[in-house]
């Protein structure tokens, strides 16, 4: 990554270790720390169709700034969740990472995903690919944007109460 403040360059190596950090916060229903991963301007995307480009233009299943993404958080971890009592156990499988060049100042990750979520007896899959814009923030990353593409957004998904 180039950069007019940091020239700090993210190999493979590391983010993959980000991502499976990410996965393990998640998981762990360790959300509070999860949420530290993020910038103050952060975006979390959950495109209601594969392809689309632009959530200013397109619905969207998730599309939350940096407020929205603590105010799910504080339900899910403090609040009236409902619809995740009992939580839903997950496991997230992430792979085929690549980082790609450099978009604005921040570092894009794209990666592939399968989370496999049980809750009351039912289990159910969701798969497809993230697109992490990462940027540097001490002696690490942060993230600026999660974008979260479900290959099977357009299927039946009822209540998608947990993170993606």
């Amino acid at each position: 990554m180039t950069g007019a403040t940091d020239t700090r360059v993210l190999t493979r190596g590391e983010a993959e270790d980000f991502l499976y950090h990410e996965a393990e916060l998640l998981d762990g229903l360790q959300l509070d720390r999860w949420l530290e991963l993020f910038t103050d301007d952060a975006v979390y995307w959950v495109p209601a169709r594969y392809d689309e480009a632009d959530p200013q233009r397109h619905v969207s299943l998730i599309y939350d700034d940096r407020g929205r993404i603590a105010e799910r958080v504080w339900r899910l971890t403090v609040g009236p969740a409902h619809a995740q009592i009992p939580p839903s156990a997950t496991r997230r499988l992430v792979t085929n990472v690549r980082v790609g060049p450099p978009v604005e100042d921040a570092v894009v990750v794209r990666s592939n995903f399968a989370i496999f979520e049980v809750r009351k007896g039912t289990q159910r899959a969701f798969a497809g690919e993230y697109e992490h814009r990462l940027v540097p923030h001490g002696d690490g990353w942060r993230i600026r944007r999660r974008t979260a593409r479900l290959v099977n957004c357009e299927a039946p998904i009822f209540n998608l109460t947990f993170l993606v």
